[in-house]
């Protein structure tokens, strides 16, 4: 076999670095891809104290569903416009890179002059993607700040991740799909259940007609970790008698648990923000203008 002409014909070093490099530089754009899509989830988050776990899943899963241009587009309003400028430069580059690459750049892969040449514009784009990204990481740090996550949440996650520990995994995006469908219109609510916690709490999860459970959220029904009832719940007996009723997933707010929906015989199920932090109150109000109110 024919040695490879040190002069002209790059050797197998060479070109392992220039598939290292282009590895590296798809590496950092997805390494962007997660920041910009963080901040995006972020962004629609209401203050701390209204938060919910399950309304946090929602927005990373959906975000995490989105393309890198898909989210940019998104964030436009959200980022500073020079660097959102910037941003939209990154998605062009990591397009090229994902669907044109190689078919553009193959035929200088022969030459040791034309393959250095394009290690330096693979290098150019690492540059390019992984100071965006510090940028970006600067730009959230202070809206996550505001959402209470502390650098020493965000090291002790890493560490976490470092040492193979594994969350539950987030919803994947066959579920934010079938999400997005049941926002389009009404649904069926035909129950409403609920259980006592250790600390006299008693939550709500409502089933939908076709065996879904969702919980209260900051902006209507959201998605929740119970699959199936468990012997524990009893159904409602307050709003019982008002279903079935179609409701829409998400009903118009007046802002973060702000809603309310119309249930059968004209009752209307409201939720508002409690008086304490961390805590909503709901109630049913009755066409005859008498009120049932829950903390």
């Amino acid at each position: 076999m024919k040695n490879p002409d040190p002069e002209t014909e790059p050797d197998y070093e060479l070109r392992r670095d220039l598939f290292a490099r282009f590895g590296l530089a798809y590496y950092h754009s997805e390494c962007l891809h997660r920041e910009l899509c963080i901040l995006s989830a972020c962004s629609e988050l209401p203050p701390p104290a209204l938060i919910t776990s399950p309304r946090v899943e929602e927005l990373m899963s959906r975000a995490f569903s989105l393309t890198l241009g898909e989210v940019v587009v998104k964030l436009e309003g959200v980022l500073r416009h020079e660097l959102w400028k910037d941003a939209l430069v990154a998605v062009e580059r990591r397009n090229f890179l994902a669907h044109h690459f190689w078919f553009e750049r193959v035929h200088l892969m022969f030459n040791v002059k034309t393959t250095r040449q394009l290690i330096a514009e693979l290098d150019d784009d690492i540059q390019l993607f992984d100071k965006l990204d510090a940028r970006v990481s600067e730009y959230s740090r202070s809206m996550l700040s505001r959402l209470g996550v502390t650098a020493e949440m965000q090291a002790d996650s890493l560490n976490r991740v470092i040492a193979g520990e594994d969350d539950d995994p987030l919803p994947d995006k066959q579920a934010i799909r079938q999400l997005n469908r049941r926002l389009r219109g009404n649904q069926r609510l035909v129950r409403v259940w609920e259980f006592k916690l250790d600390d006299g709490g008693r939550p709500l999860i409502f089933e939908l007609a076709d065996e879904s459970f969702w919980q209260l959220s900051d902006v209507g029904l959201g998605l929740t970790r119970f699959k199936k009832i468990d012997n524990v719940w009893i159904e409602n007996s307050i709003i019982k008698p008002y279903l079935p009723a179609d409701i829409p997933l998400r009903p118009k707010s007046d802002g973060p648990w702000k809603y309310e929906w119309k249930l059968a015989e004209g009752v209307t199920f409201w939720v508002r923000p409690g008086r304490q932090e961390r805590t909503f109150k709901w109630g049913l109000r009755r066409p005859e203008k008498s009120e049932v109110v829950k903390p």
